[in-house]
C-alpha cells in the first residue's frame, strides 16, 4: 500500500471519486517519495563537467535520483504533491540499461491494490500523523521503505 495515499482524507477520497486518477495517482508517489533515492555506484569514464564542477576520469560518483525527481526544471510545483499530475518522467524505477525490470508489475499491483483497498475501506486513513512515519533503509542503501504504515481501516 502507498502510505501517500492515504495520508489525508482528501487524497482518499479523491481517488475514491476519480477512478481515472489510478495511473497517475502510482506514478506520482514513485516521484515524490521515490523507492530508491541513490544510483548504486558508477565511475566517470573520462573526466568531464557537471555545472561548473569537474569531475575527474575514474571517480566513484552516486546519482541523487530523489534530487532528480524533485527538479523544478523539470516537474510543475516540484515538492507538491499532484496525484493528477500527467507529465512525470520520474526516474523511481531507474531509467536506460538501468531500469527496473519489475516496474510493469509494480504498477500493476499497486493499481490493483490500491482499487481493492478503496473499494473495501473506503474510510482508511492513516492512524498517525504523517509526519511520524518513519523511512528506512532495508537492504543499507539503495531501496527505500516506510518501517511501518499504521492505517485505520473503518472511520
Amino acid at each position: 500500500m502507498a502510505p501517500w495515499l492515504c495520508c489525508s482524507s482528501l487524497s482518499s477520497a479523491r481517488l475514491r471519486n476519480n477512478p481515472a486518477l489510478d495511473a497517475t495517482a502510482v506514478e506520482e508517489p514513485l516521484r515524490f517519495h521515490s523507492p530508491v533515492e541513490v544510483s548504486t555506484e558508477r565511475y566517470a569514464r573520462e573526466q568531464t563537467e557537471i555545472a561548473g564542477v569537474t569531475i575527474p576520469q575514474g571517480a566513484l560518483v552516486y546519482g541523487i535520483l530523489s534530487s532528480a525527481n524533485r527538479d523544478a526544471t523539470q516537474f510543475e510545483k516540484a515538492d507538491v504533491l499532484d496525484l493528477g499530475r500527467e507529465r512525470n518522467r520520474h526516474l523511481g524505477f531507474g531509467r536506460g540499461i538501468h531500469y527496473c525490470l519489475g516496474a510493469p508489475l509494480a504498477r500493476l499491483e499497486a493499481r490493483i491494490a490500491l482499487a481493492a483497498l478503496h473499494t473495501r475501506f473506503p474510510a482508511m486513513r492513516l492512524a498517525v500523523d504523517p509526519g511520524e512515519l518513519r523511512w528506512g533503509h532495508s537492504d543499507g542503501l539503495v531501496l527505500r521503505g516506510l518501517s511501518e504504515l499504521p492505517v485505520l481501516l473503518s472511520g
